[in-house]
């Protein structure tokens, strides 16, 4: 497997921990660059600001990650208008196609229609179970 790009998608909530490291230590044997995206929908002016600050921090927690055990890695913040889960995940797509990523990585609750994901992108999606979704209510994760 030719492994050179990931796309880490991740949403700005904490707990996102599992999926950094996960990214990280899968990048590392194949010294792979990491694109790690947030994708944030734009929002009112008022809370603009709190949403994109959000956003930053979870990407610096992953650099974080990445820089700790020398992988490359570019951050990502996109702003657009999110109708619903489709609209977010053709944006991902898309952004998939531009960067010519062979991996996409995203957690398990994120507010994807995995299954658009999973059959209209040209690569490979991992999907990671988060700790704190084992507890969930599985009709939390269909729409």
């Amino acid at each position: 497997m030719n492994l050179k790009k990931i796309l880490l998608y991740i949403e700005p909530k904490p707990g996102i921990e599992t999926i950094s490291q996960f990214t990280v230590n899968l990048a590392r044997p194949y010294d792979a660059r990491v694109f790690a995206l947030s994708i944030i929908k734009r929002p009112v002016p008022d809370i603009k600001n709190k949403t994109e600050e959000q956003a930053w921090k979870r990407l610096y927690e992953v650099e974080e990650d990445a820089f700790e055990t020398g992988i490359k890695i570019s951050l990502l913040l996109e702003e657009i208008e999110i109708k619903n889960r489709n609209t977010l995940t053709q944006k991902l797509i898309n952004l998939a196609a531009t960067f010519q990523v062979d991996l996409i990585v995203v957690a398990s609750d994120a507010k994807l229609n995995l299954k658009k994901l999973t059959s209209e992108t040209a690569v490979p999606v991992i999907v990671v179970p988060l700790r704190q979704n084992l507890q969930k209510d599985d009709k939390d994760y269909h729409e």
